[in-house]
């Protein structure tokens, strides 16, 4: 993801369609996931739903509402607060076993001074590396029932598709497109 624009960038529009969808129904629980091609909503009733916020937060994303793809409940959350834990633990226990300090504190600090920095922690590591909010040059193309197979999941996958709906992304930045020409010759 770190050096994948098009990853970064469908992360964004999918976390500004979960906060679409979200504002017009507080309260719901929907959660998603993006791919190189598009994104996936889990949780949704309805594709047209789905497609309808798409539009919508990608617009909004155009006209600079930035924070559309920064939210606190994104997987980066879960990922940071765990790094920080075990980071933490593991440099309070080696402290504590060094000087001789009481492990069992320090370790209950560093606990509650990751929980303390596992949110703005997320929201930075989402600002500034998974998501990239520049969706100038991409376009909502469709969006289609997700199918048991491309959520990769077995047997769970065949129960989440039901309620799972797909998007697919176009983009069209000028600098990421290679045309490969009848003698062979790749043209940027």
């Amino acid at each position: 993801m770190f050096g994948n624009r098009v990853l970064r960038r469908n992360h964004a529009l999918v976390q500004a369609t979960i906060v679409v969808m979200m504002e017009r129904e507080p309260g719901r629980r929907l959660s998603g996931f993006s791919t190189e091609d598009g994104f996936f909503v889990q949780g949704v009733r309805s594709v047209e739903e789905v497609e309808s916020a798409a539009r919508e937060a990608l617009g909004r994303l155009r006209d600079g509402e930035k924070r559309l793809a920064i939210h606190r409940n994104c997987g980066t959350t879960i990922v940071s607060v765990n790094l920080l834990t075990a980071v933490f633990f593991l440099a309070s226990l080696g402290l504590g076993l060094y000087l001789g300090w009481p492990v069992y504190l320090l370790i209950l600090g560093s606990l509650l001074l990751a929980f303390a920095l596992r949110v703005p922690l997320s929201l930075f590591l989402q600002r500034f590396v998974t998501t990239d909010s520049d969706l100038t040059n991409a376009e909502v193309g469709w969006s289609e029932p997700a199918r048991p197979q491309d959520l990769r999941t077995g047997i769970v996958g065949v129960l989440m598709a039901a309620s799972t709906a797909r998007v697919r992304v176009f983009h069209t930045d000028p600098d990421a497109i290679e045309i490969l020409r009848e003698d062979g010759a790749i043209v940027r």
